[in-house]
C-alpha cells in the first residue's frame, strides 16, 4: 500500500507543473539523463519480460540472449543519427518529421500505423501483468485488467510525462529490487551445485543455424534485432517521447544506449531465475505446478515465497505492468492530440484546452488497450506474440525516417504514403506465404521500403527533368 501511495504523491507533485500539452508531454525537457534511462528501462521491460522470459529459461531455453545482443547496435544508430534530428527540429512528436520530409499524408499514415500497432503491443503486454494480479488476488481476468487499467490511468493523467518518468524511475528500482531478491530465495533453497545438476543444453546461449525460420538465432539478433531495435527506439513514439525529455540531444542520447547496455545483465537475471525454478522444482515437487511455462513464475510468488518477499515480487510485477502502460497511454494520447486532433480537428485552441484534450485521449486509448489485453486471454505464447506484433510495421516506419535522415532528395509526398502499405504487405505476404522468424520481419520491412522511397525519388527526379510533351516543337 505504501508503494501506491509514493506513486500518488509524485504525480500529484508534478501535477501542478503542467501548464501546457507541450509541457506535459516533454517536461519541459529539464528532466536527467538517468531518470530518462531508467524510463525507458522501464517502458521496454514490460510483465511480458517478467513472465515470458523466466518461462523461455524453465524451459531450456537461453537464446533469447542473444536477442538482446541487437538491443546495443539498434540504439547505437538511434542515439548517433535518430536523436540529434529531432532536437534539431524541436519537435512534440517526432511524425512532424515526416510531414517536413515528405508531407502531410505520409505523416498522417505514419501515425495511424503507430497508433495501432502501440495499441496491440501494448494491450498484451497489459493482460500478461494482469495475469499476475488475477493469480494473487483470485480476481476474473477482465476484472484484473480493469483494475490495473485504471490504476495507471489515475497516475498518467494526473502528471503526463513528468509523472511517468519520475513513477518510472521507482518502479524499475522495485523491479530490479524484486527480481533480485527472487534470485536469492530461489539459490538459498537449492544445493550451491545445482548449475553443475543442469543438462547442457539447457543453458545453451548461442545458435549459430542459419535457418531463417528461427526465431532466436545469433545472426537474428545481431543483424534483424539490431535493425529491429534501430526501429522500436528510431520510429515509435512511446520509446521516443522519454528521449525527447532529456535537456539536450547528448544527454538523451547517453540515455538511449545506456539503456541498451543494461539489457544485458537485466535478461541475465531473468533467465536465471526460469532456470533456478526449475532446478527448484525438481528438488522440491509441486503437484499443483501445472504445466503452463507463463504460470510458472507467478505460482512460486504466490505460494513458495513468504509473505513479506511475495508482496515484495507483487508490487515488482505491478512495477513493470504500470511502468510500460503509462508510458503507452502518454504516448498514444500525445500522437493522436498533436498529429490529429490540434491540425485537423481543432486548430487554434488555447493551451489549456489541448492539455485538457491529451488527458480525455488517455481515458479513450484506456478502454482500447484493456479490450486488446481482454482479447489476448487465450494467447498461450505472449512473450513472441508482444515482440512479433510490430515487426509487421515497424519495417515500413524505419525506411521513411532512414531515407529522411540520409536522403535530401526524396519523393514527393503522393508517392512516398504508399511506401507503408507496400512494405507493410510485403512482411505480411512473408508471413503469411513463409516460416520466416519474426526477427527478420523489420530488415524486410525496411529494405522494401527503402527501395520504393528511392525508386520513387529517381523517378520523380526525372520526371522533372524531362521535357514536357510538344516543347521540343515549339523550339523547332
Amino acid at each position: 500500500m505504501a508503494y501506491f501511495v509514493v506513486l500518488g504523491l509524485i504525480s500529484w507533485g508534478v501535477r501542478q507543473r503542467q501548464a501546457s500539452a507541450r509541457s506535459y508531454l516533454l517536461g519541459d525537457r529539464q528532466l536527467p539523463w538517468w531518470a530518462v534511462l531508467l524510463s525507458i528501462i522501464g517502458t521496454e521491460i514490460s510483465a511480458l519480460t517478467f513472465v515470458g522470459v523466466p518461462a523461455l529459461a524453465y524451459t531450456g531455453d537461453w537464446t533469447y540472449l542473444q536477442i538482446v545482443l541487437g538491443a546495443i547496435g539498434g540504439r547505437l544508430l538511434v542515439g548517433l543519427y535518430f536523436v540529434p534530428a529531432f532536437y534539431r527540429q524541436n519537435v512534440v512528436s517526432i511524425y512532424e518529421l515526416l510531414s517536413q520530409a515528405y508531407g502531410p499524408r505520409t505523416r498522417n499514415l505514419a501515425v495511424l500505423v503507430f497508433l495501432v500497432t502501440r495499441t496491440l503491443m501494448s494491450g498484451v503486454r497489459l493482460f500478461a501483468g494482469a495475469l499476475i494480479l488475477q493469480l494473487a488476488l483470485g480476481l476474473s481476468a477482465t476484472t484484473a485488467v480493469v483494475l490495473v487499467a485504471l490504476l495507471g490511468l489515475v497516475y498518467t493523467v494526473a502528471g503526463g510525462i513528468r509523472a511517468v518518468i519520475w513513477t518510472e524511475v521507482l518502479q524499475v528500482a522495485v523491479m530490479l529490487v524484486g527480481a533480485t531478491a527472487a534470485v536469492g530465495y530461489l539459490l538459498s533453497g537449492l544445493p550451491s551445485d545445482w548449475a553443475a545438476a543442469l543438462p547442457p543444453e539447457r543453458l545453451r546461449v548461442f545458435n549459430f543455424s542459419l535457418d531463417p525460420r528461427v526465431e532466436f538465432t545469433f545472426w537474428a539478433g545481431v543483424l534483424g534485432t539490431t535493425l529491429t531495435n534501430t526501429a522500436i527506439f528510431g520510429t515509435d513514439y512511446d520509446m521516443v517521447q522519454r528521449m525527447l525529455t532529456a535537456k539536450d540531444s547528448r544527454r538523451s542520447r547517453l540515455a538511449v544506449i545506456g539503456s541498451g547496455v543494461a539489457d544485458v545483465p537485466i535478461a541475465l537475471v531473468f533467465l536465471t531465475i526460469g532456470s533456478l525454478l526449475w532446478a527448484y522444482y525438481q528438488l522440491h515437487p509441486d503437484p499443483t505446478l501445472g504445466t503452463d511455462a507463463r504460470k510458472i513464475f507467478p505460482h512460486f510468488i504466490l505460494t513458495a515465497l513468504p509473505p513479506g518477499l511475495s508482496g515484495l515480487l507483487i508490487a515488482a510485477v505491478l512495477s513493470v505492468v504500470l511502468s510500460s502502460y503509462q508510458s503507452a497511454l502518454t504516448a498514444l494520447a500525445g500522437s493522436f492530440v498533436v498529429d490529429v486532433y490540434q491540425p485537423y480537428l481543432a486548430r487554434g485552441r488555447s493551451e489549456a484546452h489541448y492539455l485538457r484534450a491529451t488527458r480525455l485521449s488517455s481515458v479513450g486509448f484506456c478502454a482500447a488497450l484493456a479490450a486488446v489485453a481482454m482479447a489476448s486471454q487465450n494467447v498461450e505464447r505472449l512473450l513472441p506474440l508482444g515482440l512479433e506484433i510490430g515487426t509487421y510495421f515497424y519495417g515500413a516506419l524505419l525506411a521513411l525516417f532512414a531515407y529522411a535522415l540520409a536522403f535530401r532528395r526524396r519523393p514527393p509526398d503522393r508517392l512516398a504514403v504508399f511506401s507503408l502499405p507496400l512494405s507493410i504487405a510485403a512482411v505480411v505476404g512473408l508471413k503469411l506465404n513463409t516460416e520466416l522468424a519474426f526477427p527478420w520481419f523489420v530488415s524486410v520491412g525496411a529494405l522494401s521500403g527503402l527501395l520504393f522511397l528511392f525508386l520513387s525519388a529517381r523517378r520523380y527526379e526525372d520526371a522533372e527533368r524531362a521535357p514536357l510533351p510538344g516543347a521540343a516543337a515549339a523550339e523547332s
